[in-house]
């Protein structure tokens, strides 16, 4: 079963201890005695479990690790995935807004790369296919030289 942030916010105690997957943004990470908290804005995740760079925000998130994280290996803005177990709700300010932040006790987590951008006019052509190298069968569907 699918859990969503917004659905853990409207009632917490139905989804305490379940499995979840999330993935996002980072917006801040928090460092206490115990554990480190990763604030994340949630977004819809792909098969693979990246979250999706543009689209409608699921809920904002906590992730925490138990422990120190140091706080630089979770830049802002970074796109991560976290699978583990929803702990409830906390509240915390977000701007003078008492947010509910779902809580998940981290198990696995993955940063994703930024995505890579191609703008070589060679990366595909209908006269080349892909990659730079004319008529390479492994390279793709090729139309070089008979584009007609």
């Amino acid at each position: 079963m699918l859990i969503h942030a917004q659905q853990v916010q409207q009632s917490p105690q139905t989804f305490t201890n379940a499995q979840v997957r999330w993935g996002g943004e980072v917006l801040e990470v928090v460092n206490t005695a115990e554990h480190t908290d990763v604030l994340i804005l949630g977004r819809a995740l792909e098969k693979d479990g990246e979250p999706v760079d543009e689209g409608e925000v699921d809920a904002r998130f906590i992730a925490r690790f138990s422990g120190f994280q140091e706080p630089s290996t979770f830049p802002e803005g970074q796109r991560m995935t976290v699978r583990g177990k929803l702990l409830g709700i906390e509240r915390k300010l977000v701007g003078e807004y008492a947010y509910p932040y779902p809580v998940v006790e981290v198990k696995e987590f993955h940063r994703w790369k930024e995505k890579q951008h191609y703008d070589d006019p060679y990366y595909y052509s209908p006269y080349y296919g892909w990659g730079m190298y004319p008529g390479y069968p492994w390279w793709g569907y090729s139309r070089y030289p008979y584009w007609w």
